[in-house]
């Protein structure tokens, strides 16, 4: 036995705790007193049910739903970031960002599509803010789903890289996918023999990760890391393709197996953590500005993307979840328990970074699966291969599962933004094609931490946006928008700081590759380092999409605060 003050256990059990009291005393009362849920006023699910985009969904069947399209690796690496500056500033913000601005989005977003006939967010927009708004922000919305692929194809192939076995794992997990895709929707057998089925078929793909290390780590040398992300641009490439029920409709529901429980088992393993003898490895403070990473504000806010608040989730709030919600009084379990049970996954990964010491963290974001594997060993035992291969297709099958539907959702803000000559670009394999081919050149010009600080940035800002817009209808309804306006504030802020710290990095990269043409002061990733043009064009391009990202973020905020201040007068 240590003490508990040694352990990561106490926290844990505070940020636990901290979510519960969000739960059943905050979220209640914003529920009941400014939305007033009723669920006897009919919801868009019923009111148009065509059993393709509106139809009922049972409150589990949609909790579930909704968390395995919002979590993915923004919780579990954003934690691996932040902690450059210690567990406890990464502590505060996974509890505080959940209890105040993380679920309130998520929750609100659900209920203004629910309460305005179902709109997603691009309608909503031109609702209650106009026509050019709504252009911009689906101009913002390319932008920020390029960052979003750039970023999670690059780590995915990564992991398929480093963890030999892992891509066999993943392989069977979709080819098992679509087998019980036909099972569940062609064949209509029983949803409890399909649900063992699924289990056996997680347990055999962990088995094969594990045993059957193939093919080895950088077996193509340079070249592995881009010939995986080819590999998997075409796995993304048949899913964004595909009807939902054959691929990924059925990938989420087997994913959602493993998923869950790998939460549960580490948060368990650290709170039994006294018994274990398991200790605390990292400091709880170690600097405002660690170099690698950047300033503590903005970046910190920034850096945990999801895990505490996700622009993301209002995509999925207002584009299927509240087109689904079976009563409004489900809104509070499926929204605001979706995201707090993701905040449990960051918490889950804070406490795995949290007993590593720092040499075995160093600069590896794959470090999660050490930890994870020694707070899980250490109380139930199995082999630690098994719990290595786990762990690694645990980060894969986050990342895939969210990936597919945001491959989808540029196919299909690209056929509402290319009209006219640039029709063409719409078309669902070209865009499918430059959704793909764009990110991986993205990410290939940059290092992962600088293009996950675009991604928090971009993905936070569509969040404050987000929160605005909810601001804007509940003044329009004559309810307290205090709850929602001052989050939308300060995402804004954080996040335009964090777009604006990113930008002049590579303003700065640019500048000094112009003065001593040394190629390796840009940030660029092998194969293209070789290539000294191409990796500074690309460098180029980032400054771009920064000054992008910023001024049409500006104009939003412009626009959406305009009509805030119109309501509410």
């Amino acid at each position: 036995m240590v003490s508990i003050l040694e352990t990561p256990s106490l926290w844990v059990l505070g940020a636990l705790i901290a979510y519960a009291i969000t739960y059943f005393v905050y979220s209640k009362w914003v529920d009941q007193k400014i939305w007033e849920a009723n669920p006897e006023r009919t919801t868009p699910a019923h009111m148009y049910m065509d059993g393709v985009e509106f139809f009922p969904v049972s409150r589990s069947v949609l909790y579930g739903f909704q968390f395995k399209s919002i979590a993915a690796l923004g919780p579990i690496l954003g934690p691996f970031i932040a902690i450059a500056y210690g567990w406890l500033p990464a502590l505060i913000w996974i509890i505080l960002g959940n209890m105040f601005i993380g679920w309130v989005q998520d929750y609100s977003t659900i209920m203004i599509t629910v309460r305005n006939e179902g709109r997603s967010m691009g309608p909503l927009v031109y609702q209650y803010v106009g026509d050019r708004p709504r252009k911009i922000l689906l101009g913002y919305l390319l932008f920020y789903l390029l960052i979003i692929s750039a970023v999670f194809i690059y780590l995915i192939s990564l992991f398929w890289n480093v963890f030999p076995g892992t891509f066999l794992a993943t392989l069977l997990i979709i080819v098992f996918s679509i087998i019980i895709g036909q099972l569940l929707y062609r064949m209509q057998a029983n949803i409890y023999a399909v649900t063992g089925f699924a289990i056996v078929a997680v347990i055999v793909s962990i088995l094969v990760g594990a045993y059957v290390n193939w093919p080895p780590k950088d077996f193509l040398g340079p070249t592995t890391h881009a010939f995986w992300m080819i590999v998997l641009a075409v796995i993304l490439a048949v899913a964004s393709l595909a009807p939902m029920p054959t691929f990924i409709t059925p990938m989420n529901f087997v994913s959602a197996f493993p998923a869950i429980a790998g939460v549960l088992i580490i948060i368990v393993g650290a709170l039994l953590t006294p018994a274990t003898g398991i200790k605390l490895q990292q400091p709880a403070f170690k600097t405002f500005f660690p170099e690698a990473v950047g300033p503590l504000f903005p970046v910190l806010f920034v850096s945990i993307a999801c895990g505490a608040i996700s622009g993301w989730h209002s995509l999925v709030s207002t584009s299927s979840t509240g087109k689904q919600l079976d009563v409004e009084t489900d809104a509070r379990p499926v929204g605001a328990g979706a995201m707090l049970t993701e905040g449990m996954l960051a918490l889950a990964a804070l406490a795995a970074y949290m007993v590593l010491a720092p040499t075995e963290i160093g600069g590896k974001p794959a470090s999660f699966v050490a930890g994870a594997t020694r707070l899980s060993h250490a109380y139930l035992g199995i082999d630690p291969a098994i719990w290595k291969s786990f762990y690694a297709l645990f980060l894969v099958i986050y990342a895939i599962t969210v990936q597919t539907l945001v491959t989808r959702y540029w196919r299909v803000f690209s056929g509402e933004i290319f009209t006219g000559s640039l029709s063409f670009l719409g078309n669902k394999y070209i865009a499918t094609f430059t959704g793909l081919l764009i990110p991986i050149l993205f990410a290939l010009s940059g290092s992962w931490y600088n293009l996950w600080i675009y991604f928090g940035g971009s993905n936070q800002l569509l969040a404050g946006l987000a929160l605005m817009l909810v601001a804007i209808i509940v003044v329009r309804m004559k309810k307290p928008s205090l709850y929602a306006l001052a989050p939308a504030t300060f995402m804004i802020i954080v996040t335009l700081s964090a777009l604006g710290w990113e930008t002049y990095l590579y303003i700065t990269r640019v500048k000094e590759y112009l003065a001593t043409r040394d190629v390796g002061v840009l940030f660029a990733n092998p194969p293209l380092n070789q290539y000294p043009t191409a990796a500074f064009l690309m460098n180029v391009v980032f400054v771009i999409v920064g000054f992008a990202l910023i001024i049409l973020g500006l104009i939003m905020t412009y626009y959406l605060y305009k009509s805030y201040l119109a309501k509410e007068t």
